[in-house]
């Protein structure tokens, strides 16, 4: 496989309205601390700690956003989780099976390290069926089960067409369930 094959990570409306509703109260939260610390303190240490403080709501909104997941690539013997930082390589070769994944086989997942729904639901989860997993997600549904090192889960805008282009790159020709 010499062309990438790029798959797009689309945000279902949930992921829309958590990222809104919790990004607009970090600037929030940020400006009236920094508001706060200009216009109402006048001792220079609280002021210094108070414009410290504001600074952490507006890093977790910029780590959230670098960290989120913004695509997926097939790119000769790689998978690759598009991030703005940290990209996720998993080597093909290391690639067990592929398999479309019902949205029922995450209940009862529980968040180790990671974010559940911030620009993103990723980091680590954990759950009876799979186990320990990672969470590279965008929507609710289409999931997709990459059984590699460790198990991932991705939700590619075209789960079918993801399925088939990672057997094809792996070599298997396995098409939908790739076991």
């Amino acid at each position: 496989m010499t062309d990438p094959v790029l798959f797009a990570a689309p945000w279902d409306q949930r992921l829309t309205a958590i990222t809104i509703v919790a990004g607009s109260l970090m600037l929030g939260a940020t400006a009236f601390v920094a508001w706060l610390a200009i216009a109402r303190v006048t001792s220079g240490p609280v002021r210094a700690a108070l414009l410290t403080s504001a600074v952490i709501p507006l890093a977790a909104l910029v780590l959230g956003a670098l960290m989120g997941p913004r695509g997926y690539a097939i790119r000769g013997d790689t998978l690759t989780i598009e991030r703005w930082i940290g990209p996720i390589e998993i080597p093909l070769a290391s690639i067990r099976a592929v398999e479309l994944l019902p949205a029922d086989r995450l209940e009862g997942s529980l968040r180790t390290l990671g974010s559940g729904g911030y620009f993103g639901y990723y980091g680590r989860f954990r759950n009876e069926m799979l186990g320990g997993y990672r969470l590279y997600a965008t929507r609710g549904e289409g999931y997709v089960l990459v059984r590699a090192d460790r198990p991932y889960v991705l939700t590619p805008d075209s789960p079918d067409r993801f399925v088939e282009a990672l057997n094809r790159g792996r070599g298997t020709g396995a098409g939908r369930a790739g076991r």
